[in-house]
């Protein structure tokens, strides 16, 4: 099913802020979809820091490494019952120290890569109780962001949620988007159903995904997400007590840019990598909240290319190595 592939890093960005960015669960921009509760946003604010020292650069005489910051932000407009609209940004800047090169067009690997995006959404409960939803979300991931039209970012997507059972529910959604790594400029449609029968478990599932939060014990806390066809998210937390839970987990996940001085405007600078990770989540206050981890990254590699198809070209492999992760989250 590869015309499943285009809408994996859409749904990634909104899942991973309701899922799995920690143990904390926060509902994020995309995320929204698949709530059916309308009218109880809260503003949020996440930063996050990232440190991978210098690790070898295969069949280079250079090392590779790179520390990352990042802000995310959401604000409700104005909301109630019936509807609800909110904005949502991101910042997000990585620093790369290293003296690496694109082996077969010779470019130097950029020494900065950002990823900005400013959006908004709007969901509305129609009075036979179906919710329609849109959001329209713009932003340039790229060594020089907007520098130029094809260096931006366009995502626009519509949902229409079913009826809420007392326990399941559907989601259907039409997504546009010039990123994609997989019919660019082509509206795609996906479809999910939800399963709810409890706080203690949540079950969606659809394509091109599936996830799981359960809690079989009041202190456990177990989460999944698989994205079709190269992104999984694993979590398992204990809480400790009631202001700290320890975590552990696997993650393989991605990351592209555009880079300015790419001969082909189709491509896409790809990063990809698996990491096992440990880490303590404290909540500070009632919305205030502290994320420590690190972890051992693997299989990692760098490729421009249009999709996973040309991995070959331009590729950087990387040894592994150690992350570590400070991320603060506050809910007001």
């Amino acid at each position: 099913m590869p015309y499943l592939r285009p809408l994996a890093s859409l749904i990634i960005a909104g899942l991973l802020s309701l899922l799995l960015a920690g143990p904390a669960a926060a509902r994020g921009p995309l995320a929204a979809w698949f709530d059916p509760t309308l009218g109880d946003l809260k503003a949020n604010l996440k930063y996050r820091s990232e440190y991978a020292p210098q690790r070898g650069v295969e069949d280079q005489p250079a090392d590779w490494g790179y520390w990352r910051q990042g802000l995310t932000w959401l604000a409700p407009v104005w909301q109630n019952p019936r509807q609800e609209m909110f904005l949502h940004g991101r910042v997000n800047y990585l620093r790369v120290d290293t003296e690496a090169v694109l082996p077969n067009s010779g470019r130097a690997f950029p020494k900065e890569l950002w990823d900005l995006r400013l959006g908004g959404t709007y969901r509305r409960r129609t009075a036979g109780g179906w919710v329609l939803g849109g959001d329209f979300t713009v932003g340039s991931p790229s060594d020089r962001p907007f520098n130029s039209y094809d260096d931006t970012s366009i995502n626009a997507t519509v949902t229409l949620m079913t009826v809420q059972q007392k326990k399941h529910y559907w989601l259907f959604f039409v997504n546009y988007s010039n990123t994609r790594d997989f019919l660019a400029d082509v509206p795609l449609p996906g479809a999910a159903y939800a399963y709810r029968p409890g706080p203690e478990l949540q079950l969606l599932l659809g394509l091109p995904l599936a996830s799981v939060r359960w809690r079989p014990a009041p202190r456990v806390n177990l989460r999944g997400l698989y994205v079709f066809p190269r992104t999984i998210i694993t979590l398992a937390g204990y809480r400790l007590t009631s202001w700290l839970e320890a975590y552990t987990g696997f993650d393989w996940t991605y990351q592209r840019y555009f880079l300015h001085d790419r001969t082909d405007t189709k491509d896409r600078f790809f990063y990809y990598q698996k990491q096992i990770k440990l880490g303590l989540d404290f909540r500070l206050s009632k919305g205030l909240r502290l994320d420590l981890s690190g972890g051992y990254v693997f299989d990692r590699m760098w490729f421009e290319g249009n999709d996973w198809d040309d991995r070959d070209q331009d590729r950087i492999n990387l040894e592994n190595g150690f992350l570590w992760r400070l991320g603060l989250s506050w809910r007001f």
